[in-house]
């Protein structure tokens, strides 16, 4: 019998959480209401916010509390920075039968859904799977940033086709240029994007 929600299930819910807003950056993570929302008792809860802390979704305080980190300008350029750079290691070593085999999803429910989903493919075409980890990782950490760029930046649908044009094509200095130019946008409009972050709905 299933006394309620596993581990992973709790884990995934929470992180759907933070990621879609639900609690905004500087919000206390109290494990007993996260055990009320989520129909779970606290240990699955506290279990999940230690892992997701090691992702750096959570931040765990030396109190023993959790909170969603707060993100501030130099940070969210830092993190779009790293989602250059690890773009830019995996095609170092990336196959290309690998490459040219991956395409936009046309059922993401958003944009920013699409675009992590399209990092991670082409990070995961390098031949070092950690490639693929590391952006897995940062894409939930960007996402509440993404989730604001159509309305902040816009063109998102032209950008994403661009780089996906290119992995098709299988042509790396090409997907090395239009990966550099999508991130440094984002590294530009920093300030925008972090008021979408922060915005009330």
């Amino acid at each position: 019998m299933n006394a309620g929600p596993t581990s992973e299930r709790v884990q995934q819910s929470l992180r759907r959480l933070i990621m879609e807003r639900s609690y905004r950056p500087g919000s206390r993570l109290d494990p007993t209401e996260l055990a009320a929302i989520l129909a779970s008792s606290t240990t699955p809860i506290r279990e999940a916010l230690n892992h997701l802390a090691g992702e750096g979704l959570v931040e765990a305080r030396s109190s023993g509390g959790f909170l969603v980190p707060l993100i501030d300008e130099p940070g969210l350029k830092d993190l779009y920075a790293w989602s250059s750079d690890i773009i830019q290691l995996a095609l170092r070593s990336a196959r290309r039968p690998v490459l040219q085999s991956i395409e936009l999803d046309p059922d993401s429910a958003s944009t920013a859904e699409q675009a992590a989903q399209l990092l991670h493919s082409i990070a995961s075409a390098s031949s070092n799977r950690e490639h693929g980890e590391a952006m897995e990782r940062t894409n939930a950490r960007l996402h509440v940033a993404r989730i604001g760029e159509e309305d902040m930046l816009g063109g998102i649908d032209e950008e994403l086709y661009a780089l996906a044009h290119g992995a098709r094509a299988g042509d790396i200095k090409l997907l090395r240029r239009t990966s550099s130019t999508y991130h440094l946008r984002r590294q530009r409009a920093a300030a925008r994007l972090l008021r979408g972050v922060y915005r009330d709905d």
